[in-house]
Formats: C-alpha cells, structure tokens, sequence
C-alpha cells in the first residue's frame, strides 16, 4: 500500500502545478483518436492533417466532408466476439451469505441497470480506443459508514493532471483541480487517503470534511490499456498502429465527398437564346423581369422553344448540337472510390493481420483468408478485458470490506473459443467434411463451431443446442447412411428423435436425456432377434 501524509500530498500538489509533458501528450492523442474513432471535431483534424490548404478550401471541406467513424466501427466490429466467446467460468466463494448476495447484486446491477460485464461490452472498447491513458475509478457513498452505493466512473486525461502507475493500476493520482469562486479545489488519492486540498494565493490547505480514509487498500481506479510506452506514462491504444492510415483515409474521403458535392453534377450547356420579351432593350426604366435586363435567357421555362432557320446549302447544322450536358471525370471519381476502399482494406490487414475475401458474387459469404491471428489478437484483448473485470470486482469487496484474510475467491475467466466466420461458412466446411469421410473428432468441432456462430447471440437456444447435439445418435449420418450401415432399426431412432426432442425435459442432463430417449424408444420399437420380437 503506497500512502502520503498531508504534508508530503502537498509537496506533490506543487511538484505538479503545471501539466507533464507526458499528459500534455496524451490528452492531445485523446483528442485526435476522439476525431477519427467517433468523429468529434473531425473537419479541424482533417485541416491540420492537409495544412496547405487556402482558408476558402479549408471552408469547404469543413462544409462538405464527412468522418470515417463508419470505418472503424466495421473493422472492430470483430471485437465484441471476446463477449461472445465460448467457454469461460466465474468462480465466487465468499463466507458471508450476506456479502454474498450483495456483491453479486453489485455485479449485476453495476451501472445504469447493467452487469458489470455488459457495461465494459457497452464502454470499454470506445474510451480504450480514444483515450488509451483514461481509467475507470470506483466512487461509494455511505450513510452511518455502511456501505449505501458503489458504482464506476470514467475519468478521462483531461480530468487528470498526474498520476503514478503501477501496471495498470495505480500508486496515487491528483485529479485536474476545480475552481470555485476563484479557489481551486484539489483531490489526491492514495492506497489510504481521499484528500481534498483548497489553494489560495499558492497555499494549500486541508478541506478536512471532503478529505477521509478510503476503503480500498489502494487506489480504487485501473488504466484502460494494458499496453505502455517504454519509458514513459503513455499507454497506446488499439488504434495507434493504424492512425496514420485512417488519417490518409479521411483525407481522400473528403476530397472524394467534395469532388461529388462540387462536381458531380453534369453541367448543362447550350447557344445563348436572345429574351424574346425585351431583347436587351429596358422600358421605363426598369428592367425586364424574364432576363434582368442581360437581353439573354438564364433559365429555361418548359414552354421555351428555340426556333431555328432552315439552314441554307453550305451552312453548318447545329442540330442537334444545340445544348448538351459536360459530364464529370468519373475516371477520377472511381480512382478515389478505389483508394478509400483499399485504405480500408489495408487498415484491416494492418489491425487483424489478415483480410476477408468475397464470393464469387455479391450475395456470397466471405471468409477469412486466415484466422489464427484474429484469434491470436482478440486472446490479447480477452485478456485486458478480464483483468479490468477481475480487478473492479476486487474493489468491490473491499469496499464491502472483505479482506485478505477472509476466506473469499471470485474470478471470472472469459472464453477464448471464437468463432470468426459467419455460419454458412462455418456449415460449408462441415459439409465438405462430411464428405470426406473425416472422423467424428473434426466433425464434432464442427458441428460445434457452426452452432456456436449461429446462436452465439442467444444464450438459451445455443445452450439447448449444444445438448441436442451430444444427444442426438448418428448426429453426422442421414437416415440412408444409418439405414446402410447400421439397418433399418438404427434409422428409426434417427426419425423418431427429431419428434421426440421437440417435447424433451431440456433441462436435464445429456445423460438423462439420453436415457428417456432410449426408454422411449424401446417402449415404440421393440427390439427384435432371429427368434421374434423381445
């Protein structure tokens, strides 16, 4: 436990009146991930990335370019399989029933009616990937020093002037002060101390009834990333190996939305037709409403008629080369088209180490070239995951004071089977398997990995699913290959189960299940030998 006295908490306060290089730094990557992640003052990103450009230029890529969030949702879209993943365990054993059933009241309501778990799938990703150097810090509320509330609050670099790490987690940290009536208002954090200090006039003082001793043993906060600068306090996000590329997009994608908002139009061109109203000549001093007094018509009514003159021997013929349409350089159109997907493509191959391929058609499913290293790349985020999970939780009995030496464990373990291809993928691979002739170990995964993909969404019926498969017999074999091999009595089981299972106790054990089904059965079909029927 790292802990200050007030005096030392002051020194510190001091020693960090002016921001560190290394917050400076991060808060502005925060800022520059915020803009190309989820599009926050993107069109200011997107001038200091080009920086040549004329203030008019600059006017009109503010008006007409648009961000490339969509971009990064598609291409991380991949990672919410940690969340989907098969396998994984929790394991609580707490001795007090009462601490008990708080806790896992706690962590199923941690935060605006969401489990712990669902709230890291609905947060963690998005401030991981802007702001890399944020933590999540757990704040409680007491009444007679009973525990009343406890719930996460996110608190970004810009709400932290320093702190020390240690891993991800943390030995002290000093909040950005707040100014009040021109006093500012600091809080440290200890492994034991809450402190609140009012500066006035460069003297710091202890608020002594916002200041108090904490429940946590330590700092009651955990840095969203797991990854560190060597040599510094800088974390890096997910998306620090693909910014520049994305930066590379969004340029090309604003001078493809601006060629189109600008040029994309056919311009319309023809003869300059004479205003039959005035020809040119104003009366009374005013000028004519159908052309303003130009003589020439700007705009064409639907009951204009250009008349021309028979043309004579020798002269030209301008029909119907009268008018016409200048079309844009779709050449150009299209190459940019190219470049911002390809930029796309890239930044996927960059970020998974593989790409998808497509059908041989629109409609076909694509696949992954290869998926051991998206499977090698969400174990890495898997296991961040689970470490902030593990660690919130740990704060949680600690401020239900559950200690060292009470005999507790809780640990959550998240899956690390994941199914990366979509199930038609997943089906053709056991179909062709199937006809192989492979053994029933690669067909059992199969079948497993097809199910998995297919109801991973749907906990109930993936659960059910999975038990119909270890229960159902001959599950790889149609009826006329069990009637081939086995005979005809092996493939009624085969046509009598799918009716069976539909009315089964889904709620016993495959055992069990197997057992009535072979009760029932026999009670259809009675077995027979070569001297009658048994």
């Amino acid at each position: 436990m790292v802990t200050f006295t007030e005096q030392e908490a002051i020194e510190l306060l001091k020693k960090h009146r002016v921001v560190d290089k290394w917050v400076f730094e991060a808060r502005q990557r925060r800022a520059e991930f915020n803009a190309l992640v989820n599009g926050v003052d993107f069109s200011e990103l997107l001038i200091k990335i080009e920086g040549i450009e004329t203030e008019k230029r600059a006017k009109s890529r503010k008006k007409y370019a648009k961000d490339i969030r969509d971009v990064f949702a598609r291409v991380f879209k991949k990672r919410y399989n940690v969340f989907e993943a098969v396998g994984g365990s929790e394991i609580t054993r707490i001795d007090s029933n009462t601490i008990k059933q708080k806790f896992e009241e706690i962590l199923s309501n941690f935060k605006g009616n969401k489990s712990l778990e669902k709230y890291l799938s609905d947060c963690l990703f998005n401030l991981w990937d802007i702001d890399p150097n944020g933590i999540f810090f757990i704040e409680y509320i007491t009444e007679n020093d009973e525990l009343k509330k406890i719930y996460p609050t996110y608190k970004s670099i810009n709400d932290i002037r320093y702190y020390k790490s240690n891993g991800q987690l943390i030995d002290f940290i000093i909040f950005e002060p707040k100014a009040k009536e021109g006093i500012n208002y600091w809080r440290f954090v200890d492994g034991l101390n809450d402190y609140t200090f009012k500066e006035v006039n460069g003297i710091f003082t202890l608020e002594t009834e916002k200041s108090f001793t904490h429940k946590f043993e330590i700092v009651p906060a955990v840095i969203l990333s797991d990854v560190e600068k060597v040599g510094s306090e800088i974390r890096i996000s997910p998306v620090d190996q693909i910014s520049e590329l994305a930066k590379d997009l969004a340029r090309d994608k604003s001078i493809l939305t601006i060629y189109k908002a600008q040029k994309g139009f056919p311009l319309h061109w023809r003869y300059v037709q004479e205003c039959k109203t005035c020809r040119g000549i104003s009366k009374d001093g005013k000028k004519c409403e159908d052309c303003g007094g130009s003589g020439i018509l700007g705009k064409n009514d639907v009951t204009d008629v250009i008349n021309l003159t028979i043309p004579q021997e020798g002269d030209p013929k301008l029909a119907p080369e009268i008018a016409g349409f200048i079309a844009p350089d779709l050449d150009t159109w299209t190459q940019y088209n190219e470049d911002v997907k390809n930029f796309e493509k890239l930044i996927e191959a960059t970020f998974w180490g593989t790409t998808e391929t497509k059908g041989n058609n629109e409609t076909a499913t694509g696949k992954f070239i290869d998926t051991q290293p998206i499977t090698n790349e969400l174990s890495r985020i898997s296991s961040n995951i689970e470490f902030i999970h593990n660690q919130l939780a740990k704060f949680i009995l600690k401020a239900l004071k559950v200690t060292e030496q009470s005999n507790y464990i809780y640990y959550r373990t998240y899956g690390k089977r994941f199914i990366i291809d979509s199930p038609d993928v997943v089906m053709k691979r056991y179909d062709e398997a199937r006809k192989n002739g492979d053994n029933t170990t690669i067909l059992d995964r199969l079948l497993n990995e097809w199910i998995v993909s297919k109801f991973k969404s749907d906990n109930y019926s993936l659960a059910i699913q999975l038990k119909k498969a270890q229960v159902e017999p001959y599950v790889h074999y149609s009826i006329t290959e069990i009637h081939a091999i086995f005979g005809s009595r092996e493939a009624q089981k085969k046509a009598v189960f799918q009716e069976w299972w539909k009315d089964a106790p889904h709620d016993k054990s495959e055992v069990e299940l197997r057992k009535q089904f072979n009760d029932y059965f026999n009670s259809i079909a009675p077995i027979e030998n070569n001297k009658g029927i048994i």
